[in-house]
């Protein structure tokens, strides 16, 4: 068992839950292998454990391991809480079932032929492979989403995709994104999610560059946000916390709602706006 292996995985979904993705990148001395994949109706913490199992389960042969995850929820279940787990027969502390059990179990199975070095490492902080394997996912995800939309809107579905998954930059034959903003394939829509000409909704118009029509607000918050797992979102949280606040979850909101009660645009969700 001399070949050494290092392990970047990351998933997650938009919003939670909901469509997901996870992805790795295994890399053995000159050697490289990305994989990536995705489901619908799953959670972050779900994605999280696919992209290590997958990444394990790819190994022809057993091998020491540096697997690296950003998940604490990955890292610590399988170095403490599954020996626990087992032997309470898969019943959590709060007597109830444990979740994401079928997972867990694919999970050690993964682990028992290889000596493995579990280590957590910063999300976002520059780690190429961290980086690259969060990537993988945000594809692994897009392309469950792409398969749904087939499956809703038939086989015009990429006509609509730019509108529907978000505004895309368009690429020349060089390959380099045209100038310009962004550009949509499908028509116009309006900050109630509706085709601009087609709602009927006083105050009808379309939905300001970089924005969506839905957005997630939180009770007491100031900004609005592309997704309930926002950093920023999530800072002010945790910012709240530690003043003894009460803490709000996340809602999914209309754009026309948000804007009502002058909540501004977060930055980091939407430079463009």
């Amino acid at each position: 068992m001399s070949e050494v292996v290092v392990i970047h995985t990351d998933g997650g979904c938009v919003p939670n839950p909901g469509v997901g993705g996870w992805g790795a990148v295994l890399r053995s001395g000159p050697h490289v292998r990305e994989i990536r994949g995705g489901e619908e109706e799953t959670t972050n913490n779900r994605m999280e454990l696919r992209a290590a199992i997958e990444a394990l389960e790819c190994l022809k042969r057993p091998c020491k391991v540096r697997l690296c995850t950003d998940s604490q929820y990955v890292r610590q279940g399988i170095t403490k809480w599954v020996v626990r787990w087992k032997r309470n027969g898969w019943i959590a502390s709060n007597k109830q079932p444990v979740k994401n059990a079928d997972l867990w179990r694919r999970l050690e199975a993964a682990c028992e032929r290889h000596e493995i070095i579990w280590e957590w490492v910063k999300g976002h902080a520059g780690i190429p492979d961290n980086e690259r394997a969060d990537e993988l996912a945000a594809q692994g995800r897009e392309e469950i989403q792409a398969e749904l939309l087939t499956q809703d809107w038939g086989p015009r579905a990429e006509e609509y995709r730019d509108d529907l998954l978000g505004d895309r930059e368009v690429e020349s034959q060089g390959g380099v994104p045209s100038a310009g903003p962004p550009v949509r394939r499908a028509e116009e829509r309006c900050i109630h999610d509706m085709i601009v000409g087609q709602c009927g909704e006083v105050q009808c118009s379309p939905v300001p560059r970089g924005l969506t029509a839905h957005v997630y607000i939180t009770a007491g918050g100031r900004s609005l946000h592309r997704t309930p797992d926002c950093p920023a979102l999530l800072d002010g949280q945790r910012y709240a916390e530690r003043l003894g606040q009460e803490l709000h979850d996340p809602v999914r909101t209309p754009l026309t709602v948000a804007q009502s009660r002058r909540y501004a645009p977060c930055e980091r969700c939407f430079p463009n706006a």
